[in-house]
């Protein structure tokens, strides 16, 4: 179970409710089902459903194993931004299928050349 936190931080979720939650949101927006993340880690289906409940706490190796499970690093898994928005534009971005985030990419890259060539282009005799 989830260690107590302090008074100060209650309704700031841990890192394990954090990862917890990102995981059932890769299920949800993926459809996964919790019987094929249990095959694909090894483990059993009600190993995974007691742990999405916070009975236990995974290893490493097994967040690794479900990270990789839906195509993403241990790293995706457990990045805690600190600012809110940014949160939640990451949790939307790690949950979108793989070919809708590569595309966000470009596009994002098209937006960052896009400024910063208004931003260096001179003035025009209209100015």
């Amino acid at each position: 179970m989830d260690e107590e936190q302090p008074a100060i931080l209650d309704g700031v979720p841990t890192l394990d409710q954090q990862v917890r939650d990102r995981i059932r949101m890769w299920v949800q927006s993926t459809g996964v089902k919790q019987t094929q993340l249990a095959e694909r880690i090894g483990r059993n289906q009600p190993w995974v459903t007691r742990y999405l409940k916070g009975e236990f706490n995974a290893d490493l190796d097994t967040l690794q194993k479900i990270a990789q499970a839906f195509g993403h690093t241990l790293a995706a898994l457990v990045d805690q931004p600190r600012d809110p928005l940014d949160a939640k534009m990451l949790e939307e971005f790690h949950a979108a299928p793989l070919r809708l985030r590569l595309s966000v990419i470009e596009m994002l890259k098209v937006v960052r050349v896009t400024r910063a060539s208004k931003i260096q282009a001179p003035p025009t005799q209209d100015e």
